[in-house]
């Protein structure tokens, strides 16, 4: 055996000085054993010994058995055999051919495994170790190493009791300690990977000797080749000169490696080492920043330096070559290894066709498996010859080692050791060169691997930190991945584990809108959202800083909420609408960027205009200052999501629109008002409007005269939109700003100043409430006190401007689109609560222009709201000396106020006017009815009963369905809802006392509640009942029932039940003033108190036999009168009810009719009766005759009128209405 090597010194000082100890050791044996016949021939002996190899000649036939045997035993030979030419080519060749033979027996299946007897562990340890002695024969000392150190991973007991026991003894074992294989093993991994390491360091770089190097030991061999195979000794001269020739070939191989590999290689093991003590010094060189950490810094320095800083001469390698491997506890490479081969064929030397190479063999866990590169090992023919191409088999290994290096640095998740790996990226990136791209490539491969296929939470979140952190100092890395493939299906599964890096990964690849709602990640990303960390204040930085993963979710739910369908973004919507996702909102922008800071904007503007809720929140928890600085911006985008926030923002109750108006003056460091100037004078479009609607609105907390110049631009830049706009949508927005910036707004962000403007001018009945559509009339933005002085300031302001305003706001009257004329009727009635205090020349100039315009919404037909807007306008215009410009009214329209009076005072005020005006002359009453609409929904069975609500009709039908209906001011109709919850017909309805909600009754003895909850009909609740229902009433938090057996039952809030007027039979009833009046079967009349519940008889029954055909079919309060209806129709006026029952009007009865159902306004009394079931009568209510009829085509089934329309509903399911021209 080859004499024992000395011990190396534990205290060497770096890692890169061990391994080439290593290296010069394992060298040095090789060579002991190559040139010492005795040692040679017995390692051979012991080989076909231990392989039990007995006839040479059976080793001839190459059978399946004997295969492997066979090629290693004639690749030992032929190792001999190179030792014999003369020719240098003839030697590369043998030795070329021993290698391909002794790599059949290494790719062996290695563990539990036989091959003719023998354990293949055994038959793959001797293949290598004789595949290192070739190695070191064509001259690579590296290969050398890894060749020998593979030997000892594959069998640790062969090698370190059969072939190099004293070697083993001091490379991998300490004094006094014993270790088993598996540690042996362990170390060995360590060695080998340092090994590879600097082999792909020095890719491309040849490690082999000049041909004069290579020939001079093998000339040296042949001398003494008889003496080996006559097993004579040498002597000892002989052995010297041997030995000085390969170690002078050693020295020239080990200096043939790059220096560079040599400094690359002392920077990593001074990282490395470093490791080993992180607990104690780690913080003495780290630094985050690029240049900074002292560890990385030095390879900054070699990456921007050619020149080597350090070399090993002759003198040093033979000083450290006279001693072995011995005590020796280094910190190398403490990961797990993974080994493997491939070999390909020789002419693949470029970078892509290696890296192709490399990946065709990934596992599922990233590593290459030495089954692969078995199975995957093969040879080609070149010219006459096969050659077998090793040295690419090498070179995949190098990188396969490589991987694994760096899946170990990077799967730890100290937050160090990321940042350090993210500058050597960054470092690599700066130069140029093969070698830096693979390595890069290599980084990002084996955290792509991770990410993929790992099962370890905290792999993949160290793998995604270290990756978000490369591509966020290297935005270039980004297309690097995406070329490689990142599947976002893998990012997903890691985000929803809460591995919240994988967000900001999604949002640097940009994946499509549609990708990322298909892999449904938004409750993943609010998850990460909301659990931001609540910060103090806004420090806004407009320079970009690293992406974190609340700010990466907060841009992808940006895409969510904006890139789709309006359905599809509201649903996203919902989803994020609670305090907890909207405080982490703010909270993540409170340190952000400007790029966070845009995106926080347009998700809060969104999130506004989806639900009041959170328009409220965002109000009491965000500074709205800081959206303001964007303003100042050189970037349009960002001013542009400023103006849009502002202004929406501000669409809350006035007193809190205020509040914000007076914070961005207070809090503003720069002359916001100057700055929205030039945005009205550069900026076309919405966000001029945008800016003139804010200008406006904080002028007027500003009393200079100086200021005057900001509103009248503002002004100006509404009306020219309003007046010159090709398009509809401008006009549309500067309309909407002009009507409600003297008004409210709702929470939900809803225009409101129509509604104050209608209870403010004596709107108070609920059934006339309920015609106008999508108002909640107990909102709290209309009790707001301040919107009265807000609207005399503003008004003033915009009156000033004289004449043009209004000239600007007679265009938008004439507008054909519809909104748009409304919008300017709202704007004018507000100014005009200002003209009416303004001297008569203003009333006369506003009378003037736009009196004739306003009077065209008078006309029946149209909507209530229109109708009541304009008749607050011309009481406006015509109070004091004003009201002379009356007399110009045509009879349609004086006819439209009396038809109004019933409704507000003001109409009432002004036809008291008219007919003064006109010498109290009667006006004539047109008694034509135009049928308008016809709606017909068949399959549902009979209409049995319809109501207004929130300005939509509900019909209830025989199947038990209930319809919503727009009635739109063209008096055409859409059905928006067709629900089926009851079981049997529905027989009636009621709206609640607040208006909120809508009460049906049905014959399958329950009372549903309805209510329109975010755009949809919804039923919020379920009242049963022990009778089918035929008629009730909702008062306050009390329902009031008539059942089929016509008993009266109330249903408290508790719902329970309790019947009232017991001995009474029960027909109808109406509510009025906190009384309810009901009308029995016996012809009688009673009254109930609600505050009290006091019951009183007001109308006592009918003294006949005949009473039964006398039962009060309806009951009717119309302005403080009572009508009922049997056989004929009686008024009464409610305050003599007090005293006694004596009617005021008849209309007398028909012969055997009795009166079905009954509708009253201000011209008219509708009734149908029994004896012409398919036709309604009209009757003029004031002199009690009868002028017509209108027919409805087949029976009518139920009956409702309102804003100067009568519908019915018939057998046939057809909804008919008419008005009166």
């Amino acid at each position: 055996m080859a004499s024992p090597p000395n011990f190396i010194s534990c205290n060497a000082s770096s890692d890169l000085e061990s391994i080439q100890e290593i290296v010069v050791s394992i060298n040095d044996y090789i060579l002991s054993v190559i040139s010492n016949p005795e040692v040679w021939f017995s390692l051979k002996h012991q080989c076909i010994s231990m392989l039990s190899i007995e006839e040479e000649n059976t080793l001839f036939e190459f059978s399946s058995e004997h295969s492997a045997l066979s090629n290693l035993y004639w690749g030992i030979n032929s190792i001999e055999a190179s030792i014999q030419p003369e020719s240098s080519e003839e030697k590369m060749s043998r030795l070329r051919n021993s290698e391909r033979m002794l790599q059949m027996p290494a790719l062996l299946e290695e563990q539990g495994t036989t091959t003719s007897g023998v354990p293949n562990s055994t038959l793959v340890a001797f293949s290598y170790f004789y595949l290192s002695i070739v190695s070191f024969l064509q001259g690579d000392s590296l290969q050398t190493t890894l060749h020998f150190l593979q030997s000892v991973l594959v069998s640790p007991d062969v090698i370190r009791n059969d072939i190099a026991a004293e070697l083993c003894e001091c490379i991998f074992f300490t004094p006094g300690v014993c270790k088993s294989d598996d540690e042996i093993r362990e170390t060995a991994r360590k060695y080998k990977y340092r090994a590879t390491y600097y082999q792909v360091i020095s890719y491309g770089k040849s490690h082999q000797r000049s041909s004069e190097c290579t020939e001079r030991p093998l000339q040296r061999l042949k001398k003494y080749r008889p003496e080996i195979s006559t097993t004579n000794g040498h002597s000892v001269a002989e052995k010297l000169e041997l030995s000085e020739t390969c170690e002078s070939l050693r020295y020239q191989n080990l200096q043939s490696v790059d220096v560079q590999e040599d400094e690359l290689n002392d920077i990593f093991n001074k990282l490395k080492a470093s490791r080993t003590c992180l607990d104690w010094n780690v913080h003495e060189d780290y630094n985050p920043e690029p240049g900074k950490n002292t560890r990385v810094m030095s390879l900054n320095d070699f990456l921007n330096d050619s020149q080597p800083t350090k070399a090993y001469n002759e003198e040093t390698l033979a000083n450290r070559s006279q001693s072995l491997i011995g005590h020796f506890n280094r910190s190398i490479f403490d990961i797990q290894a993974q080994q493997a081969y491939k070999t390909r064929s020789a002419h693949i030397e470029d970078v892509s066709s290696l890296r192709q190479l490399e990946l065709e063999e990934d596992s599922a866990y990233g590593s290459i498996t030495f089954e692969g590169m078995r199975r995957n090992l093969h040879t080609i023919k070149l010219g006459d010859g096969v050659q077998t191409h090793s040295r690419s088999a090498r070179r995949m290994s190098l990188w396969e080692n490589l991987q694994s290096f760096i899946k170990e640095v990077l799967g730890n998740d100290d937050e160090k050791y990321l940042s350090e790996v993210t500058m050597i990226y960054q470092m690599l990136n700066g130069k140029q060169g093969v070698k830096y791209s693979m390595l890069k490539d290599v980084i990002l491969d084996q955290l792509l691997m991770a990410i993929s296929s790992s099962e370890e939470k905290t792999v993949i979140k160290a793998s995604m930190t270290a990756l978000t952190k490369i591509i966020s100092v290297n935005r270039t890395a980004i297309e690097e991945v995406k070329k490689k493939g990142l599947n976002l299906s893998h990012l997903a599964s890691a985000l929803k584990q809460n591995v919240q890096e994988a967000a900001i990964l999604i949002y640097l690849i940009k994946p499509p809108p549609t990708e990322i709602k298909r892999l449904e990640l938004l409750p993943a990303l609010v998850d990460v959202v909301a659990s931001t960390s609540s910060s103090s204040s806004y420090t806004f930085r407009p320079s970009p800083s690293l992406l974190t993963p609340p700010a990466a979710s907060l841009m992808i739910i940006e895409v969510l909420i904006t890139a789709f369908d309006h359905a599809t973004n509201t649903m996203h919507l919902a989803e994020i609408s609670s305090p907890s996702v909207l405080g982490g909102l703010l909270d993540v922008a409170k340190s952000g960027n400007s790029g966070e800071f845009i995106s926080l904007a347009r998700v809060l503007v969104k999130c506004m205009e989806f639900d009041g809720i959170n328009r409220n929140y965002i109000y009491q928890h965000t500074r709205v200052a800081p959206f303001a600085l964007l303003l100042q911006s050189k970037d349009r985008e960002e001013i542009f999501i400023a103006l849009q926030f502002l202004h929406e923002v501000l669409k809350i109750p006035r007193s809190s629109a205020i509040k914000i108006l007076q914070q961005i003056k207070k809090e503003g460091s720069f002359d916001i008002q100057d700055t929205l100037l030039q945005c009205i004078k550069q900026l076309q479009g919405e966000h001029r409007l945008f800016a003139a609607d804010i200008l406006l609105q904080l002028n007027v907390l500003d009393s200079p005269p100086e200021s005057k110049k900001f509103r009248n631009e503002a002004i100006r830049a509404l009306l020219e939109a309003v007046t010159y706009s090709e398009c509809s949508n401008m006009q549309i927005l500067s309309t909407l700003i002009l009507s409600n910036i003297g008004g409210t707004y709702s929470w939900k962000g809803e225009p409101y100043t129509a509604p104050w403007l209608m209870k403010r001018g004596g709107l108070t009945s609920m059934s006339h409430m309920n015609m106008i559509r999508n108002i909640n009339w107990s909102d709290e933005c209309l009790q707001d006190t301040g919107i009265d002085g807000w609207c005399c300031k503003i008004a003033r302001r915009i009156i000033e401007t004289g004449k043009a305003t209004f000239c600007g706001l007679q265009e938008g009257l004439k507008s054909k689109n519809k909104s748009v004329a409304k919008a300017c009727l709202i704007a004018i009635a507000w100014l005009s609560i200002e003209i009416s205090k303004g001297p008569n020349s203003l009333k006369y100039s506003a009378c003037e222009v736009l009196l004739e315009e306003i009077s065209q919404f008078l006309h029946p037909g149209l909507e209530l709201e229109q109708r009541l807007l304009a008749c607050i306008c011309i009481y406006n215009f015509s109070s004091g000396k004003g009201i002379h410009k009356l007399i110009n009214f045509s009879e349609g329209v004086r006819e439209s106020l009396r038809r109004l009076s019933n409704v507000t005072w003001m109409a009432d005020e002004l036809h008291k006017a008219t007919y003064y005006l006109f010498s109290k002359s009667d006006q004539r009453i047109s008694c034509v009815h135009t049928q308008t609409i016809e709606m017909n929904q068949s399959g549902s069975g009979a209409v049995t009963a319809l109501i207004y609500h929130k300005g939509l009709l509900f019909s209830g039908y025989s199947d038990g369905s209930v319809k919503v209906w727009n009635v739109d001011e063209k008096l055409s109709s859409t059905l928006l809802w067709n629900i089926k919850e009851h079981k049997s017909a529905v027989t009636c309805f009621s709206v609640s006392e607040t208006g909120e909600s809508v009460l049906s009754g049905s014959a399958d003895k329950t009372i549903r509640m309805w209510q329109i909850v975010k755009g949809k009909l919804e039923c919020v609740e379920v009242i049963k009942t022990k009778e089918s229902i035929r008629k009730l009433e909702a008062l306050g938090n009390m329902i009031f029932v008539i059942t089929k057996g016509h008993k009266m039952k109330m249903i408290d809030s508790s719902r329970t039940s309790q019947s009232i007027f017991k001995g009474k039979s029960v027909k109808s009833m109406v509510s009025s003033q906190g009384k309810m009046y009901i009308g029995c079967l016996d012809s009688s009349i009673q009254e109930l108190i609600l505050a009290n519940k006091r019951e009183k008889e007001i109308r006592a029954p009918t003294r006949s036999w005949r009473i039964q055909n006398k039962p009060i079919s309806s009951v009717v309060v119309y302005k403080d009168m009572l009508y009922s209806s049997s056989t004929h129709v009686e008024m009464s006026n409610i305050k003599d009810l007090r005293r006694s029952y004596e009617p005021q009007m008849t209309i007398s009865a028909e012969k055997g009719s009795n009166i079905v159902a009954m509708g009253v306004v201000e011209d008219f009394i509708y009734l149908n009766r029994s004896s012409s079931t398919n036709t309604i009568q009209v009757w003029l209510r004031r002199t009690q005759q009868k002028v017509g009829r209108l027919s409805a085509g087949s029976k009518i089934t139920s009956l409702l009128t309102g804003n100067d329309i009568v519908f019915c509903g018939t057998e046939a399911g057809i909804i008919k209405g008419w008005v009166p021209l």
